[in-house]
């Protein structure tokens, strides 16, 4: 009878299981480090790496990403991308001054984000504590033995070969640092100058800004997520703190208050005050800049710290007529050094309008989702008021790729099939 019984259920087709694919984390970790290789390889090679070497290698990875998510591509996606996509090359013969390098930025979050929801909550924490892991001991080592860094590592020579700085530009730090890498003048650090000295490190990140940045998405993780013991999960947090610390990031301590506090209250639910955060933030920019308006005066950066960029950027925004907020005449002042005025000058503000609609009122399937959704806005809502680099695939990659990881609902997740027992 027990023979029987083992020979019928060899012939009943076994119920499918969902198969979980890779969630492509190495290229989390690609895009997070591929500069400092590039960097490593100009400097102890003498190789001049441009602009498009950096294009080649950025455009590699997301290719290789876009693959790798190309079963969860929707029809819609398809048909508002092409239809975004040719608004803004259509919108570019009007606007010679439009950058459609904005439709690669669009991009590094749709892609990130897709490739996250191959994923799970507990691999997102993964690649978070093995990001922790490269940067925590390159920004010692980069701390402890300075000399020995910019000798592997001249990152002033690489962002020239690039065209961030200008080949005139003087070198008044005479160090091989970004030109961000210390405080200079008058001004000095904000925390514990007397042990750091003047100068901001960046770890793998090479310029302090984005140092900052990491600081903020580990942060907006920890805050909505409970992943691992409290202990382990303070650990983290300190790791986040000393990330701000060693950039010596003003802007990351913002965050993490504003953060903090808009967690605290019942709003970070809301999809519409999620929606609300940039709109308020550029408004007060606007009036920022409408009480200091200079009649007859472009616009300019006075004082090059935190404060000047707030004024700089309203003043920007004031400055502008209805063609710069539609995006049908170029800006006249460059906004790289200021991120809402990139995004709508390159967007214009229906479309911008549009693309952050779709993004607040996106219903996420978990909690953690939910609440890291709402620390993206308050990121995205500070960070543009200064400059655009949170679009950089170093920060953005690993930022919508945990909003991803984020929101997989557990049942969702491949279940490991037991084997088939028969009691004798």
């Amino acid at each position: 009878m027990e023979q029987a019984i083992v020979q019928y259920t060899r012939h009943i087709p076994a119920r499918p299981v969902p198969v979980a694919r890779p969630s492509g984390s190495h290229l989390v970790f690609t895009a997070l480090c591929f500069n400092m290789v590039l960097c490593f390889i100009s400097t102890l090679g003498n190789i001049h790496m441009s602009n498009a070497v950096v294009i080649v290698c950025e455009m590699a990875i997301l290719t290789t990403a876009l693959y790798a998510i190309r079963f969860l591509i929707s029809d819609l996606a398809v048909l508002a991308s092409g239809v975004t996509a040719a608004f803004l090359i259509g919108l570019r013969f009007i606007n010679p001054g439009l950058d459609l390098k904005i439709l690669h930025d669009m991009a590094i979050m749709y892609i990130f984000y897709e490739l996250g929801t191959l994923a799970s909550i507990q691999e997102g924490s993964r690649v978070l504590w093995i990001a922790m892991a490269i940067i925590i001991p390159i920004g010692l080592f980069e701390v402890l033995f300075p000399a020995q860094f910019g000798a592997m590592f001249d990152v002033w020579s690489y962002y020239v070969d690039k065209g961030v700085i200008s080949a005139s530009t003087i070198d008044y730090s005479h160090t091989t640092s970004f030109i961000s890498g210390i405080r200079g003048g008058q001004e000095s650090r904000t925390f514990l100058p007397s042990l750091l000295g003047p100068a901001r490190f960046s770890s793998v990140f090479l310029e302090p800004v984005s140092m900052g940045n990491f600081s903020v998405i580990a942060f907006a993780w920890c805050l909505s997520t409970r992943i691992g013991t409290w202990q382990m999960r303070g650990l983290l947090l300190t790791l986040a703190a000393a990330c701000a610390v060693l950039a010596d990031s003003r802007f990351a301590c913002g965050c993490w208050l504003l953060m903090l506090a808009f967690r605290m209250s019942p709003f970070w639910r809301s999809g519409f005050a999620v929606f609300c955060l940039p709109l308020l933030a550029m408004l007060g920019l606007l009036v920022t800049g409408s009480l200091h308006e200079m009649p007859g005066v472009v616009p300019a950066i006075v004082n090059d710290d935190f404060a000047g960029r707030l004024l700089f950027s309203g003043r920007l925004l004031n400055y502008w007529g209805l063609p710069q907020w539609f995006g049908l005449e170029p800006s006249q002042v460059y906004t790289s050094d200021t991120g809402y005025a990139y995004v709508i000058n390159n967007l214009g503000l229906p479309l911008a309008l549009f693309l952050l609609c779709l993004f607040a009122f996106h219903k996420p399937k978990t909690p953690e989702a939910l609440s890291m959704k709402a620390m993206i806005a308050v990121y995205m809502a500070t960070s543009l008021c200064i400059g655009a680099n949170m679009f950089t695939i170093k920060t953005a990659a690993i930022c919508w790729f945990l909003y991803g990881a984020a929101n997989v609902p557990p049942s969702t997740l491949a279940p490991r099939r037991a084997p088939i027992q028969f009691q004798k």
